[in-house]
C-alpha cells in the first residue's frame, strides 16, 4: 500500500507538475497585466511540455529505463537539453515582457538544473525534491506566508522518493534545500535587478 502510493505521488508530483502550476498562478495573479495567455502558454511550452515530451521521446526511444529516470548516468542528456529550453524560454518571456518573477523562474530552472547535472555527476541528487521546492519557494516569495502549508508536499515527495528507494534521505534533503537556496537567491537578484517586484 505505501508503496503503490510512493509510485502515485512520485509521478503526481514530477517537477513538471510543479512547474505548470507555478507559471500559471504567477501568469494570472501577479502584475502580469498584459498577453496573459501568450505569457502562460510559453512559459508552460519551456518550462513544462517541451521538457517533458523529450523525456518521452527517450522513454519511447528506449534511451531512458523510465519516464522517472532511475539510473544516474541516464539523467545527463535530459537535464542538459532541458537546460537549453529553459534558457530558450527565459530570453523569450524576457522580451515578452513577462513580469519579474515569471522569467526569473524560468531562469532558475535553466541554472539549477544546470547545477543539479553537474551534482549528478557523482551523486544522485534528489530532482523530485528541488523540482517540488524551487517553484514553491517562488510562490512563497510572491504570495507570502499562505503559501507555506504547501511546502508540506516537500516532504510528501522526499517521502515518496525514498520509499521507492530512488534516493536516500540526505539526497532528498540536499534536492530541497538547494532548490529553496538557490531560487531564493537568484529571484531577489533579478527583483534587485528590475527595481522591483
Amino acid at each position: 500500500m505505501k508503496q503503490k502510493a510512493a509510485e502515485v505521488i512520485s509521478y503526481v508530483f514530477m517537477p513538471t507538475t510543479f512547474a505548470l502550476v507555478a507559471f500559471v498562478l504567477l501568469t494570472y495573479f501577479t502584475g502580469q497585466e498584459t498577453n496573459r495567455l501568450l505569457i502562460a502558454g510559453i512559459s508552460v511550452l519551456f518550462g513544462t511540455a517541451i521538457p517533458f515530451s523529450y523525456l518521452f521521446f527517450l522513454f519511447r526511444r528506449q534511451k531512458v529505463s523510465d519516464i522517472d529516470v532511475p539510473i544516474r548516468e541516464q539523467r545527463t542528456i535530459p537535464y542538459l537539453v532541458s537546460v537549453l529550453f529553459y534558457f530558450v524560454g527565459f530570453l523569450v518571456l524576457y522580451i515578452l515582457n513577462a513580469s519579474v518573477s515569471i522569467y526569473a523562474l524560468m531562469f532558475c530552472y535553466a541554472t539549477n538544473t544546470f547545477i543539479i547535472s553537474l551534482i549528478n555527476t557523482q551523486w544522485k541528487i534528489s530532482a523530485h525534491a528541488m523540482g517540488a521546492a524551487g517553484p514553491l519557494t517562488v510562490l512563497a516569495i510572491v504570495f507570502g506566508w499562505k503559501i507555506l502549508p504547501a511546502f508540506l508536499l516537500i516532504i510528501i515527495v522526499s517521502w515518496a522518493r525514498v520509499e521507492l528507494k530512488a534516493h536516500t534521505k540526505a539526497q532528498v534533503t540536499a534536492g530541497a534545500l538547494l532548490g529553496i537556496f538557490l531560487t531564493a537567491v537568484q529571484v531577489e537578484a533579478f527583483y534587485k535587478f528590475a527595481g522591483g517586484r
